[in-house]
């Protein structure tokens, strides 16, 4: 008989191989937004300009901050550093599925059932994220530590957590307002300042007016591009997804929908909140939390469909609980997750993947993930 060590290790290498082959085969060939990120860390490190217009669509548009901490890959050769980011994120969002699994309030389903079909919805935009080399999977990692801290009580570490989060994108920003309406003093805190500290890291390699120019420079980079690539075919925020239906050029009725979806989506949350507050539920904040992570690609301006990787902790939840949905609720909820995990080109057909992509329909997957998320908290189901 094989032990059991045994066969975790062979599954183990098992693993590395089918990865290293799919690196080997595809991955490699493209990473582009890693090639940017790793270009940004040897540019900081000969103290050149980060934003240039000549690299067109690669351009650089993370913070400075974040540069520096490409520096540490750009020391070692591309292809060295490509592939322990490659496997670094891979194990990153294992560990992330492991600890959604963990911090949920009750198990009432098999952790790697729930695991193994959290990874298959979600697997699509992971395969995309990892594809591109992107830096997604690294702010969810954070994000996740960031909960688990909170639930700790562990409020400096949580808040250090968010700060090193906004080093790369913005995104976490959603939660400061929670924060702020939750009390976590400390941990507000904790992440202005070490917010703060990446503002003046690149000091290091730039100077003190240096930095300031480089600063200036990223708001400009930002502030020329994300315009026109709000309306672009993989851009599937919320402001994207009316831009699309709205055929006329009044945009203004764009904004007067997602108004009422920011109204409705806003109450519903503080509704949430109270609710969980009144009810002393245990670990309300992991629902809140996965409420808000859903919140990060709907609004983002730039929200391409990979983002949706953020949701994996709602998916872990809802999973968890799918029983307890009334018979109705369940199977719309299994079967907005089968058009989520299977709204692939090889599955649909081009006409039809081209349609529910080019229109952003993503959209209304999630938004029916808000509302299930909503339902539960009402129905005491977490």
């Amino acid at each position: 008989m094989i032990s059991r060590k045994t066969k975790t290790l062979l599954l183990i290498i098992l693993a590395f191989l089918l990865f290293l082959i799919i690196y080997l085969l595809w991955v490699r060939k493209d990473m582009s937004d890693f090639d940017v990120c790793y270009q940004g860390g040897k540019r900081i490190i000969a103290g050149e300009t980060l934003y240039q217009t000549a690299d067109g669509h690669l351009q650089y548009k993370y913070s400075p901050a974040s540069a520096v901490f490409f520096a540490l890959f750009a020391l070692l050769p591309e292809e060295m550093a490509k592939f322990i980011w490659y496997f670094s994120q891979l194990f990153l969002f294992y560990v992330v599925l492991l600890l959604s699994y963990k911090i949920l309030p009750s198990k009432l389903e098999k952790r790697k059932k729930v695991i193994l079909f959290s990874f298959l919805i979600v697997l699509k935009f992971l395969a995309r994220e990892i594809e591109l080399g992107q830096v997604n999977v690294l702010i969810i990692f954070l994000l996740v530590i960031a909960l688990l801290s909170l639930l700790k009580k562990k409020e400096t570490e949580a808040g250090l957590c968010w700060g090193i989060t906004l080093f790369f994108k913005p995104y976490a920003l959603v939660f400061f307002p929670y924060f702020l309406i939750k009390r976590r003093i400390k941990l507000v805190a904790a992440g202005i300042g070490v917010t703060l500290v990446g503002i003046f890291l690149p000091v290091l390699f730039y100077g003190i007016k240096g930095n300031m120019v480089v600063l200036k420079e990223w708001q400009h980079t930002l502030s020329l591009s994300t315009p026109a690539l709000m309306n672009v075919y993989d851009n599937a925020s919320l402001h994207a997804f009316f831009l699309k239906l709205v055929t006329h050029e009044d945009t203004r009725l764009v904004w007067i929908f997602i108004l009422i979806c920011s109204i409705i989506i806003g109450f519903s949350f503080l509704w949430m909140m109270i609710q969980g507050k009144r009810r002393d539920l245990g670990k309300p904040e992991v629902l809140e939390f996965s409420f808000l992570l859903v919140l990060i690609p709907l609004f983002s301006p730039l929200g391409w469909y990979y983002n949706y990787l953020y949701s994996i902790l709602a998916v872990v939840i809802l999973l968890n609980i799918v029983q307890k949905f009334p018979s109705v609720l369940r199977y719309i909820l299994i079967a907005n997750f089968i058009i989520i995990g299977a709204s692939l080109r090889e599955i649909l057909g081009k006409d039809i993947f081209r349609f529910y992509t080019g229109y952003s329909f993503v959209v209304i997957n999630y938004l029916i993930v808000l509302f299930y998320l909503f339902y539960s908290r009402a129905r005491n189901l977490i």
